[in-house]
């Protein structure tokens, strides 16, 4: 009869290793797996407000008036599982007619907005409320906020009679906040006419 010399039992060992190999998926494979899964479903949010700003971007610099509800209703229905509201919601769209007027300048003549302002503002302009109209039309094209910051200037140099219409849009990701450290995150997209 042949007798092992020092080391384990192989059947005792193998508890072990199958305790170990757990805690290692605990603590590495599964916040891979997890993070993994908010990348995705973040990356496929974001193609979907691409898609929802190009359209309503396009729609924008079409004509479309989008201070009429039967028009804002017709984006409610296009942003789908997006969750925008009228004037609420987890996302924004903001639509910015902006006319040239020389000497390297430019202004806002027309903000419209749907969903939920509060998120987040325009990175370009943003028209006080007192110098809008109900239709969104700028009345006051003197006042200093009207005025396109230098940003957009450089990016999108403009003469007077120029007219640029953009679309900016911003979702909210917070649903995918999972662990508490991804606060305050989201997609913002634009597009410009």
């Amino acid at each position: 009869m042949r007798r092992r010399t020092g080391g384990k039992h192989p059947l005792r060992s193998r508890g072990s290793t199958i305790l170990e190999f757990a805690l290692a998926a605990s603590f590495v494979f599964l916040p891979l797996l997890a993070g993994t899964a908010t990348v995705g479903m973040s990356m496929l949010r974001s193609m979907k407000v691409q898609a929802l700003n190009r359209n309503v971007a396009h729609m924008f610099a079409t004509g479309v008036d989008f201070s009429q509800a039967a028009n804002r209703n017709l984006v409610l229905k296009i942003a789908g599982s997006l969750h925008i509201q009228d004037s609420g919601g987890s996302g924004v769209i903001l639509l910015t007619e902006i006319d040239g007027t020389g000497n390297g300048q430019a202004v806002c003549a027309r903000r419209i907005v749907i969903g939920n302002a509060a998120l987040r503002a325009s990175s370009y302009v943003t028209p006080a409320s007192s110098v809008l109209d109900s239709g969104g039309a700028v009345t006051n094209l003197n006042d200093p906020s009207a005025r396109v910051n230098a940003a957009f200037l450089t990016m999108m140099p403009m003469s007077q009679g120029d007219v640029v219409y953009l679309a900016e849009t911003y979702f909210s990701t917070s649903d995918y906040d999972w662990a508490g450290f991804l606060t305050g995150t989201g997609i913002y997209t634009k597009a410009m006419f």
